[in-house]
Formats: C-alpha cells, structure tokens, sequence
C-alpha cells in the first residue's frame, strides 16, 4: 500500500516538474519586450527661441521650466558649454512649466516669452534662472517688471504681451506638444534631436558635446 501511495505522488511530482519545464521553457523562448520608441522630437522653427548659428556641429534642445531646481542647477553648465564651443553649440529652449508643481512656472514662462517679442528672450531667461529662488516661493509679478525694466523693456508691452490670450495659448500649446512626445519632467535635453540622459556634471556634458562635433 505505501509503494502504490508512493508510485502515486511520484507520478504527481513528475507530472509537476514536466509542467514546469514547459513553462520555464515556455518563458525563455518567448519574445523579449521591444525597447520603447526613441522619442521624436520637432525640428527646430521659427517659433523656437534659439542661440547661435545655425550651421553648428550640434544643436542643444532643452525642455525646461524656470522654476524647477534641477533646471536651475543645470543653467550654468549650459551658459559654460555656449562659451567654450562657441559656433559649434546651437541652445534651443522649449516650454515645459510644470504647472502641478511649480505655482510661478507659467508665469515665469510667459514674462520670457513677452521679453522675446521686444528680441531679449535670452536676457530674461538668464535673470530668472539666476534669481530663481528669489521669485519662486512669492509673488512674483513685481519683480518680474523689475527685471523687465533692468532689461530697458516698454512695460505697457511687456505686461500686456505676457497676459495676452495669445501668449497663454502658445504656452499651452508647448506644454502638449512636450507631452504628446513623451516628456514628462525637466530639464529633459536632446542633442542632435537625440535624447541624453542628464549629464551628473559638467565634465559629463562637455563629453558629450565634444564627442558629438568630432562626429561631425
């Protein structure tokens, strides 16, 4: 009786360890998972705020928000990176307030892009990431027409511009294009329309760009 009990269960074990082996071999024959799509990203355009040539080597795109700390952190890398390749470094910036986080990010966005229609974008972006944290945790309607007087902007154009419906349109516009595409936090960078991963340090982003002109 209890070598027919135990011709039973052995039965019962074989019959689980070939189940098994189907299924692991099952699992290791099965095909891997496709890597997820490189993102695709815009061209630049004519509603890009841009600078330098261009015909550089290589174009820096970087989705940002004024408000975000990393951001912030990242400015003087990319400030450093314009000066030291000069005609070879094209920086395009793109509008990615972060509104749910961030309570001053779209206003910061709008009062840069009204500077831009006066042609002092980049003068605006530089004040707000310089003084980010002077601005962040207040109103900061007032300083930010501080900052366009010290710019010598007209201020009855820089408020009506930055409050247009038209200028909240474009921001809205930004912030869904970045999304559709698949980014969702910044700074996010491309180089070449190729997405990076942030750099840890400036040696790190140096590389990177250097790399990418000696390919070119």
């Amino acid at each position: 009786m209890k070598f027919k009990e135990l011709g039973i269960w052995g039965g019962v074990i074989a019959v689980l360890i070939g189940g098994l082996w189907i299924l692991v071999s099952a699992v290791n024959n099965s095909p891997s998972p496709s890597a997820p799509a490189a993102i695709k990203i815009p061209d630049v355009s004519k509603d890009d705020f841009a600078i330098g040539t261009p015909s550089a080597k290589v174009t820096l795109i970087e989705y940002g928000d004024f408000q975000c700390p990393a951001c912030g952190a990242y400015y003087p890398f990319i400030k450093q990176l314009e000066a030291e390749f000069n005609n070879n470094l094209r920086v395009v910036y793109r509008f990615f307030p972060l509104t749910n986080i961030h309570q001053n990010a779209m206003l910061a966005a709008q009062v840069s892009y009204a500077a831009g229609l006066q042609n002092k974008f980049w003068e605006m972006h530089d004040i707000l990431y310089e003084n980010q944290n002077s601005w962040s945790a207040t109103n900061p309607k007032n300083i930010f027409i501080d900052y366009a007087k010290k710019l010598g902007l007209d201020l009855d154009k820089f408020k009506k511009d930055a409050d247009a419906d038209s200028t909240k349109e474009f921001m809205g516009k930004a912030a869904n294009n970045a999304i559709s595409i698949g980014i969702n936090s910044t700074p996010t960078f491309f180089v070449n329309g190729v997405h990076i991963p942030n750099p840890p340090d400036y040696q790190g982003f140096k590389r990177i760009i250097q790399d990418e002109i000696e390919a070119h």
